[in-house]
């Protein structure tokens, strides 16, 4: 199969007219972050990163680049050594870690064993102590019918294959209504179809729920799937060095994997990984 070139893909001026994604607001803003670890350990250096309402962007680079540290720092999960992470409000006020409307969904599922299926993705609203609010039940049925789920609301993690699973655990993230929802590589441990399959139903999501996702994935063919901007890390020390545009139409359809644009795309994105493969390393230690 051909694939394109990078002087073949659409221009920036095309990009504007032609996008995936209509820019908003920004939704936070990464500046100078680094991340040391008290062994020396240099996990981040100098990441400059902003995220834009409605854009789907995926963080993808070697093991031991720092992309899941990253998310952590931009879910607040973890400290900045030195740089800020600023979060906006639609009247572009700097809002604190008390203004986020954001979930998290893990490399695992992370579900309760011993609750079932409806208990766990209940789970946010009762530590937001809205569990027995007006409207609840309807919105944990609209979560489970939405991710392919009802009718197992009953039935306990063990009792779902992995694909289930991870389903439970983006209706538990739906139920709080965020405006950004951080993915840390949810699909790697899944067999092709069922990652695929995954995959459509976020980007349909996404669209449906309005929602802006930051995706960490060690798959150039999922990064280019589901996203509008591919972000690309070196490793030791974590850093960006490469920001590219996928400028595919969505909704994206299984033809978009076997398209001449895909493999174009692919290969950008490969070249660019390739070169922070090979990028020299200032320091020793593998962030997560």
């Amino acid at each position: 199969m051909p694939a394109n070139t990078a002087s073949e893909l659409p221009s920036a001026e095309e990009a504007a007219t032609t996008g995936p994604v209509t820019r908003g607001r920004p939704v936070l803003e990464v500046d100078g972050v680094n991340k040391v670890y008290g062994n020396g350990t240099v996990a981040l250096k100098g990441a400059d990163l902003t995220v834009w309402q409605g854009e789907f962007v995926s963080l993808l680079g070697p093991s031991g680049c720092g992309k899941s540290t990253l998310l952590r720092i931009m879910a607040g999960l973890g400290e900045v050594t030195t740089g800020t992470v600023q979060w906006w409000e639609q009247d572009y006020g700097v809002v604190g870690s008390e203004g986020r409307k954001l979930a998290f969904v893990f490399q695992n599922a992370t579900l309760m064993p011993w609750a079932r299926v409806r208990k766990n993705v209940r789970l946010p609203l009762d530590l937001e102590h809205a569990g027995n609010a007006p409207g609840v039940e309807e919105k944990i049925d609209s979560a489970l019918d939405m991710v392919g789920l009802k009718g197992f609301d009953d039935s306990f993690p063990r009792e779902l294959s992995g694909g289930m699973q991870m389903r439970a655990s983006i209706a538990r993230a739906m139920v709080t209504e965020p405006d950004l929802l951080l993915m840390d590589e949810p699909f790697g441990a899944l067999d092709e179809m069922t990652r695929n399959k995954l995959n459509d139903d976020v980007l349909k999501l996404w669209k449906e729920k309005g929602w802006t996702i930051v995706f960490v994935t060690h798959s150039v063919y999922e990064a280019v799937y589901l996203s509008s901007r591919v972000v690309v890390m070196a490793a030791r020390p974590g850093r960006i060095v490469d920001d590219i545009e996928i400028r595919e139409p969505y909704p994206r359809s299984p033809d978009f994997r076997v398209s001449t644009e895909f493999a174009g795309y692919c290969r950008q994105v490969s070249q660019a990984l390739e070169r922070a493969s090979s990028m020299g390393e200032e320091t020793q230690g593998q962030p997560s």
